[in-house]
């Protein structure tokens, strides 16, 4: 079969609830940090389509924009080759094989996958029917994402952490496998800087962390605490660590430091030791007495700091949070 016959198996086009085409797609919407496996499964059933006398190739494609659709072939497995070819080259999983005496498939999974993988999918069986003309069928799912808030991800980690202690000392898999878990989630809804003076600094990914204390808890549970900036070169480092993120669709980044209760005195909130090193931009701290909670402001990309109220809700304050982890 030539090459022009594949380009124009598309003229003929049946719905797959009349075909043996079935497309598997689970889940259709990922959480982002939490979802451990996405999977995509076409398959094609020769015994139970009439229409389609020999199966020729199947075919995965997906439009990330579900606006302004367009598809792009990301998987493929046909009779000529036998070989399955992936096109988007990332750390999917492909298998797939050509039976035209049983079931076809072509599969694809991720795991821990994030939302480079939401979108429009297409899955496509091409072949000819009983008088030689070609005939294509298809079927198409939109899978979606999210990020979890952060309250929610508290409350897995928590959960995680309990499997984790009290797994049996002689299952390392599920100990292993739950701490594997923790660590994708991790990175997942952070940005994580290179080791500075036996430190690493999280930069988190969304901001609805709503509040300085919910915030710190997330820090907790990685095994940190909302950063503490202690002289030039430290906030040196983390400057520049904010300004190489590539999305930075923020104006603020909360870290460790508060003088509610204490006007002007302000202490890290972790262990109430006094903040010893301040670089405060023009104008702050301010006089409002609301503004309690110490932030990285984004004025003129300087990232020195400011001052601001503990518990955001404007989203007009597009803010993130910073963690600070001691490397064992």
């Amino acid at each position: 079969m030539s090459a022009l016959l594949l380009s124009t198996l598309s003229l003929i086009l049946l719905p797959s609830s009349a075909t043996g085409l079935h497309f598997d797609v689970q889940p259709t919407k990922i959480e982002i940090g939490l979802s451990m496996r996405f999977y995509l499964n076409c398959s094609f059933n020769h015994g139970t389509d009439p229409e389609m006398s020999s199966l020729v190739a199947l075919f995965i494609s997906r439009a990330q924009d579900t606006t302004n659709v367009d598809f792009h072939e990301i998987a493929s497995v046909n009779t000529f080759s036998g070989n399955v070819s992936n096109m988007i080259h990332d750390n999917a999983t492909i298998s797939g094989v050509i039976n035209n005496l049983g079931v076809s498939f072509l599969s694809m999974e991720w795991k821990f996958p994030g939302d480079q993988v939401s979108g429009l999918y297409k899955c496509v069986a091409n072949g000819v029917d009983g008088t030689g003309h070609p005939i294509s069928v298809m079927s198409t799912s939109q899978v979606t994402s999210e990020m979890p808030g952060t309250k929610e991800l508290v409350q897995l980690v928590r959960d995680l952490m309990i499997k984790i202690d009290y797994a049996p000392e002689d299952n390392t898999c599920i100990s292993g496998c739950w701490q594997r878990r923790l660590e994708q989630m991790m990175k997942a809804r952070f940005e994580i800087t290179s080791l500075y003076n036996g430190h690493r600094y999280l930069l988190s990914k969304i901001s609805n962390h709503a509040s300085v204390a919910v915030a710190q808890e997330s820090c907790e549970l990685y095994g940190g605490y909302l950063a503490e900036i202690d002289d030039a070169d430290e906030l040196l480092f983390v400057q520049n660590f904010i300004k190489s993120n590539r999305n930075v669709d923020f104006i603020l980044v909360l870290i460790g430091g508060t003088d509610e209760g204490h006007e002007k005195h302000w202490v890290f909130e972790r262990t109430g030791r006094n903040v010893t090193f301040t670089k405060w931009d023009p104008g702050y701290p301010s006089v409002d007495t609301r503004s309690n909670c110490l932030y990285l402001r984004a004025d003129l990309y300087l990232w020195i700091m400011g001052d601001n109220v503990c518990f955001r809700t404007d989203s007009n304050y597009n803010s993130r949070y910073m963690c600070e982890l001691p490397e064992q």
